[in-house]
């Protein structure tokens, strides 16, 4: 030991041990102000280290990175204040560290993250180079082939399950997903992740770097349904699923003893761009504060993944929802996890607010409603393996692997005339999915790995499931009812996955064993043991299968509604005699004429055909027969049994059929030569009815069917007589030629293919049909001449194809008809799609019978020959840089079909580029087209040429040219004829504009969020490419600053250009001029501090051309203007205060006259209005909806669009009676909706308000615009009422009413009587003005029937509260009372008193004493006064405001003139000579 090397000895001691610290790094990733990072290493550190010292390394390492171009960011990078005094840093714990850094608090070996402040408040949420994602480069070729959205966002899901799970049994476990157009969000409250290393948020961008990994081995054993939700194999579904679902990704995490949270920001584009380089795979991140939502949904930790721009937009998020409960149905619902029996949610699901708990559709949740309610088969499966050399099988064996199964078996009775798995495909079906299955070919198996769903893992069948050769006793009901169940197998992480976990590895030997189990095992799975355990009994397979078989036996017998079909009275027979030709096994069955099955009857004496292959004794051909009964075992009511179809094929006679016997004591049934056949044949969809023509053509093919030559009949004995030959003779010898017979019997199509189907592309020609003729005894007969044929092409929807140019000849021997050169030509083969299937008939003449033959054929479209481009690309989408969302190229042949599905054209782009990497060769989909939306992206550069072909076999089938916008920078404001060297060129302002018409472009507009990179660089001798400064376009504007000039003087150079697009540039050139230093005499400072004293220049004595610079740029004009503005303010400030004196005197002089009037005098004052006194009110208010569209009603040069379909508003629709109803009315709904904006349609409606990318209202759009160039605000929501997508009432009208009044029933108490004070109600006791009577919708339903019934409902009327309050027990909806009740149904009382501003105009006026009516009259007179100085005060301060804005515009430009002389402090030296003004000019420099 004292030879061992003590440096690696210090490597093992304990990090407690403080003499361990040689060898020891600290790494360190700091965070700067200006969004970048840098990484900093420190060998054999210090205990403690100025902070000074620690930023000079910080410092080094950031200007090292910026020479080697190590930041990428489009963003202008501002500078670092590296001074010493406002310099600190901040940990994860915000500590701040200001003087000493303690580096022995660190922990080496993990990477500490803290951030630098410079004491500026212009600090950076996001920072570049964060984080690094660099995979191992061998995982790169083990990537999943192919992705779907679905199988994508279960990824991440997956993540999110195993996070919560590690949150412990009683802790809440939280998952949610949200999706809409935008963004797709999966927000759980696990553990967490941040900056430490063991869980550090780069593992969940990393690939193959799964935080879970070291957990799989707690995967395997445990008990079903193995819920332990260890699904990460190959760190691959973070940031593999997250950029293919959209383009830009966001992860937001947070551990619980950590109080920021860390962001780690993923760009697709940015990570395909270094994906084949050497680069390493860096992104941006960053470090923020949780929000309130975050902090109330976790729990102190939480995980959230936001994908921005989704490449599919719709989805159907029901079927989502369905979609999502199949996959981790265990996880939302499960009655495993506890032995209580009881059903328990593990985690809380969400999808789009929705707990999927709630949801009722999904494959697995019909299949449980549709299973039987009867006790299930299970039984658990252990699989080992071991690939040592010795075949010793030991737990402890480094090769030993092991897995564990549960299969779970549910029966699917046959209920109510049909299967249940026929039920559950129609309500799969009714819900939206794509379902392929029918009952034959339904999944009976599907397989969960440690809970969750494997989709692609539907199989048919398990070995020792599949009955349908079973023979013996039973056999026909195990065949039957096999096929009604469904297994559902549960696995351990024992089983391994595809990479993109659909399904279970194919060629895994634990994959292979269970797939075969029931087989015989072959050498390959010799080496896997398997064990099967059913409770706690150990089974062989053959103890296995025989428990299976009596399970579905006991189902079939105790669920089974089969023999409870039959729709007649049956007959019942007690011990049948024959019981194994009629192939039953009870001794008691009931015969039944009429059966319902698959919800149709069948009936004795219907005739059908038994297709080929649909049970035993059908093999070979198809059979036709006549129904002659229906066999059921058992009493009516009974489940289980056998059921019997019993027929009498065609060549059996009417009295060798089933003979049925009735007496008065017995009943018996004789089978005779009749069938007897499982119930099943109707089942299975080979039993097909048959209508009387084709039964009639097999009839009379049975009877021409007869041997070709007879012997022995009269004439024959008479011949053999008169040879001598005795006719008693039992055998002879003779030859004769057998001619075959004239008259046809029918044509064949000579093809050794019995199921020969013609394939043929259209604009080619057919192959050569060979036809022959057969007598009516099969024999092939000759030609006697070309016959007439005439060539069909039609489809099962009745549509009919040409078919031209077809050649008819004869053979040589005249035995078969040749037709050639036959050939369709048509654009209608879409019609055909996907199968293309038609049938060929042929008609032919030979002279004789016509007859006919039918081919069944395939008519393929041609090869391409053009193509399209759908939608057409538009002049406002050639900007650069843009991604065409949608756009298909559709491929078309010669004649207009589109080409068919599979076929290979390539693609040639100049100007364009493709965003996927799977080449220029695609593959057209079964729609004939390629799909290129959100693909092909514009990248030529302005006024360029782009272009887009296709090519077919080196052949270009379509090319179409494209040229780009053209735009051009120029400067908009003045550049000053000469500068001043050392000063500044300030706000100079530049403008991307179109030259075709000179309008700025205001697209050109800088949005990070939106990956909208729009800025402009500067580049001049004083700063190199490197450095050069950025600054952002703002709706197509940018404003700089702020440029330096240099000190030297002659002509100053600097170029501009667009950061993105350099060919949108320019060049500035701008005259340097360099002022002497000069002296001048003391002035005594001023004290004034008006502007007019800021104006007056210092007295100067200066040389003549220092006089020319400052006397010539000074502008008299200019100050005179300023002045006159300060003289307009002080006067428009002198009458705003006369004017509010007025109209405080004018208030409190109302507030007088009011204390004499009543208060619901005054009411009825304000509720009496006419129609054309509430319009004026309505105008008058500014801030409304209403008074902007009337404003533009009376504008002429203002857009009228907004006026189509407009109605009007609630209130002015019509009149009431009283004021009292008026009053009331208008409270019941409320201000909003009294000014409700009454449209026809919804689009007109909904065209009102436009909304910006994130959601918030766009205020320079629709209405809003609007109503700012009228002057005015909207300042608040506004209803409006949409007519035509309002449920409108239905009920009747009274009758003869030009009103159109509804015809509602009056109210009645429980003791039929209507109750007291009971006016009406309010839908119909508003009287529509003349101009609405006849305002309708589409289907004719007016006003008074859409918005007054849904404004109102069933709104009752009383004339006091005390009848309202009585009547409570008939009020339907809501009720009100003239004198101020209202009543809201449920129990709800509004009390109190309102006074609403806006009313229904009234038609009667109530009568006041004279004295009320005076004052009342002054009032108005007064509240006009008011208003007319209100008016005179809202034009006082516009005006001010105006000449405010007015002046600020002419004291910036007078600042500009001032600015040119503050350098005067640095550039003049100043020595003050008191009392000296003579000899000035002597002492300039």
């Amino acid at each position: 030991m004292e030879g061992e090397n003590p440096r690696k000895r210090r490597m093992v001691q304990s990090e407690d041990d403080d003499d361990c610290d040689f060898g020891k790094v600290l790494r360190f990733k700091i965070l700067l102000p200006n969004g970048t990072s840098v990484e900093l290493a420190l060998p054999d550190p210090e205990p403690e280290m100025p902070l000074w010292n620690f930023v000079g390394l910080v410092k080094d390492k950031y200007f090292e990175a910026r020479r080697r171009r190590h930041f990428e960011s489009t963003n202008k990078l501002r500078d670092v204040n590296w001074k010493e005094g406002s310099l600190f840093i901040q940990d994860a714990n915000d500590t701040k560290i200001r003087n000493v850094i303690k580096l022995k608090s660190f922990k080496p070996n993990k990477c500490h993250i803290l951030r630098l402040h410079d004491g500026s408040s212009d600090v950076a949420k996001s920072f570049e180079n964060m984080w690094d994602l660099t995979p191992d480069t061998d995982l790169l070729l083990e990537l999943p082939e192919e992705y779907t959205f679905e199988t994508a966002l279960a990824d991440l899901i997956d993540n999110s399950l195993q996070a919560v799970w590690s949150n412990g049994e009683n802790k809440r476990k939280i998952i949610r997903v949200n999706l809409s157009k935008d963004k797709i969000s999966i927000f759980d409250n696990g553990p967490g992740m941040d900056d430490t290393d063991e869980n550090s948020l780069v593992k969940w961008g990393k690939m193959g770097a799964s935080l879970h990994r070291s957990s799989k081995s707690l995967a395997i054993g445990g008990k079903p349904p193995y819920l332990m939700p260890y699904f990460g194999m190959f760190g691959y579904g973070g940031p593999i699923a997250s950029m293919h679902l959209g383009r830009r990704a966001s992860v937001s995490s947070k551990t619980k003893h950590v109080k920021k949270v860390y962001m780690l920001l993923l760009e697709r584009e940015a990570l395909l761009s270094t994906s084949n380089s050497k680069d390493t795979w860096k992104t941006g991140g960053g470090i923020r504060d949780p929000s309130a939502n975050e902090i109330r949904d976790s729990q102190g930790s939480f995980t959230k993944v936001e994908i921005y721009k989704p490449k599919i937009k719709d989805v159907h998020i029901n079927r989502l929802q369905c979609f999502l409960k199949d996959i981790y149905f265990p996880y939302i619902q499960s009655d495993d996890m506890t032995d209580k029996g009881k059903t328990i949610t593990p985690i809380e699901f969400q999808v789009n607010g929705v707990d999927l708990t709630e949801i009722q559709g999904g494959e697995i949740a019909i299949t449980n409603l549709h299973s039987s309610n009867g006790p299930e088969f299970v039984f658990q499966l252990h699989l080992s393996l071991v690939r040592g050399n010795d075949g010793i099988k030991s737990a402890s064996s480094k090769d030993f692997q092991e897995a564990n199964a549960r299969l779970r078996f549910v029966y699917l009775p046959f209920t109510k005339g049909k299967e249940n798995i026929e039920r559950i495909l129609e309500m799969l079906s009714a819900d939206g999915f794509v379902i392929r299955e029918n009952f034959q070919s339904f999944s009976r198996v599907s397989v969960r790995r440690l809970g969750r769903l494997l989709p692609d893992s539907r199989w048919t069948l398990l070995p020792f499931m599949d009955l349908r050769n079973k023979r013996g006793t039973k056999a026909e009901i195990l065949k039957r009812c096999s096929l009604r169940v469904k297994c559902f197998i549960e696995t351990d992480g024992g089983f391994k996955p595809t990479l993109s976990k659909t399904d279970l590895a194919h060629h895994n030997p634990f994959t292979t064993a269970l797939k075969n189990l029931g087989n015989k095992i072959s050498e390959k799975e010799k080496d896997v043991t398997v064990v099967i355990q059913k409770s706690t009994k150990v089974l062989n397979l053959s103890q296995l299968e025989r428990e299976y078989q009596e399970w579905i036996l006991q189902m079939h017998s105790q669920y089974d509604e089969e023999t409870d079909s039959g729709e007649d009275q049956p007959v019942i027979i007690v011990g049948p005699a024959n019981k194994k030709a009629l192939g039953i096994s009870s001794d008691f069955i009931r015969v039944h004429q009429i059966l319902n099955r698959k919800e149709k009857s069948w009936k004795r004496g219907q005739k059908i055909k038994v297709l080929k292959g649909a049970c035993a004794g059908c093999h070979k051909t198809t059979v036709y027969a006549t129904i002659e009964y229906f066999l059921l075992e058992g009493f009516e009511g009974d489940t289980g049994g056998e059921a019997r179809l019993i027929c009498r094929t065609l060549d059996v006679p009417d009295e060798n059929g089933c003979f049925l016997s009735v007496t008065d004591k017995n009943a018996s049934l004789d089978i005779r030569d009749s069938l007897s056949l499982p119930i099943n044949v109707i089942d299975s969809g080979k039993v097909l009815v048959v209508d009387s023509i084709e039964w009639k053509n097999q009839l009379n093919k049975k009877q021409k069917k007869s041997p070709s030559i007879d012997l022995l009949v009269a004439n024959h004995n008479e011949l053999l007589e008169t040879e001598g030959l005795d006719p008693s003779y039992k055998s002879f010898e003779k030859k004769v030629i057998v001619k075959s017979s004239h008259p046809v019997g029918k044509c064949r199509l000579l093809t050794g293919d019995q199921s020969l189907q013609l394939d043929v592309r259209v604009g080619s020609t057919f192959p050569t049909l060979c036809i022959a003729y057969y007598d009516i005894y099969d024999n092939q007969a000759p030609f006697q001449s070309i016959p007439d044929v005439t060539v069909k092409l039609t489809t099962a929807a009745g549509m009919h194809f040409e078919v031209h140019g077809l050649k008819i000849s004869l053979s040589t021997d005249r035995m078969t008809l040749k037709i050639k050169d036959a050939m369709v030509t048509s654009n209608e083969l879409d019609k055909l799609r996907p199968s293309y299937e038609v049938t060929l008939t042929l008609f032919i003449d030979s002279g004789n019978i016509p007859f006919s033959l039918s081919i069944p054929c395939r008519v393929h479209p041609g090869f391409p020959n053009c193509a399209e481009l759908k939608p057409k690309i538009t002049e406002d989408q050639l900007i650069p840089g843009f991604i065409f969302k949608e756009l298909m190229l559709e491929m078309f042949d010669t004649y207009g079909n589109h080409v068919f599905k599979g076929l290979e054209v390539t693609l040639a782009v100049a100007g364009f580029s493709i965003l996927d990497d799977l080449g220029m060769t695609r593959k057209v989909d079964d729609q004939g087209r390629i799909d290129l939306g959100g693909l092909l992206k514009l990248t030529a550069n302005y006024g360029k040429n782009a272009s887009i072909s296709v090519m077919f076999e080196d052949q270009t089938i379509f090319k179409q040219e494209f040229s780009t916008l053209r735009r051009k920078l120029r400067i908009a404001s003045e550049v000053p004829e000469f500068c001043v060297a050392g000063g500044h060129l300030e706000s100079i302002d530049f403008e991307i504009v179109n030259p075709d018409d000179d309008v700025v472009d205001t697209k050109f507009h800088h949005n990070d969020q939106d990956g909208q990179y729009h800025m402009l660089t500067i580049k001049s001798d004083l700063f190199n490419a490197d450095e050069s400064i950025r600054y952002t376009f703002k709706h197509g504007r940018c404003t700089v600053p702020s440029i330096y000039i240099p000190v030297d003087d002659g002509t100053f150079c600097f170029d501009v250009a667009h950061s993105q697009y350099m060919e949108l540039s320019l060049s500035v050139e701008v005259p340097v001029i360099k002022i002497p230093t000069v002296k001048y005499v003391d002035q005594a400072p001023c004290t004034d501090k008006s502007v007019m004293d800021l104006l007056e220049p210092p007295s100067l004595n200066h040389e003549n051309i220092l006089t020319k610079f400052f006397v010539n740029d000074y502008d008299k004009e200019l100050f005179d203007c300023i002045c006159k503005l300060g003289e307009k303010i002080n006067k428009v400030e002198i009458h705003l205060n006369n004017s509010s004196e007025l109209k405080a005197e004018a208030e409190q002089e109302i507030m007088k006259m009011l204390e004499n009037v009543q208060p619901y005098q005054l009411s009825n004052m304000d509720s009496s209005f006419t129609k054309d006194e509430l319009k004026t009110k309505i105008r008058s208010m500014e801030n409304s909806a209403f008074s902007v569209l009337c404003s533009l009603s009376t504008h002429k040069m203002q857009p009228k669009y907004f006026l189509e379909d407009l109605i009007g508003v609630v209130a002015l629709v019509g009149t009431v009676q009283s004021p009292d109803l008026s009053r009331i009315l208008a409270e019941y709904l409320g201000e909003d909706k009294m000014l409700a904006i009454i449209y026809r349609s919804f689009d007109t409606a909904s065209s009102l308000e436009r909304y910006n990318q994130s959601g918030e209202i766009d205020y320079e759009r629709a209405l809003h615009a609007q109503a700012s160039a009228l002057g005015k605000v909207i300042s608040k929501r506004f209803h409006v009422i949409c007519m035509e997508d309002i449920r409108p009432y239905t009920g009747r009208l009274h009758m003869n009413d030009s009103q159109r009044r509804l015809g509602l029933a009056y109210p009645r108490m429980p003791n039929g009587v209507t109750p007291k004070g009971f006016i009406g109600y309010a839908v119909n006791m508003i009287d529509l003005d003349i101009n609405y009577l006849h305002t309708t919708t589409a289907s004719g339903h007016g006003l008074r029937e859409t918005v007054l019934f849904n404004l109102f409902k069933k709104l009752q009327v009383y004339d006091k509260r005390e009848s309202m309050v009585a009547a409570r027990a008939c009020i339907e909806d809501d009720a009100v009372s003239l004198d101020g009740g209202i009543f809201r149904g449920n129990g709800i009382l509004s009390l109190g008193y309102g006074n609403p501003i806006i009313y229904f105009p009234c038609q009667n006026q109530t009568v006041l004493p004279r004295e009320i009516e005076e004052i009342l009259r002054q009032i108005e007179e007064k509240k006009s006064d008011l208003r007319s100085i209100d008016e005179k005060i809202r034009e006082l301060i516009k005006y001010r405001e105006k000449c405010i804005k007015k002046f600020k515009k002419k004291k910036e430009r007078y600042d500009k003139y001032l600015d040119k002389m503050v350098p005067m402090e640095e550039l003049l030296e100043y020595r003050p000579e008191a009392g000296d003004g003579s000899n000035t000019s002597d002492r300039l420099s």
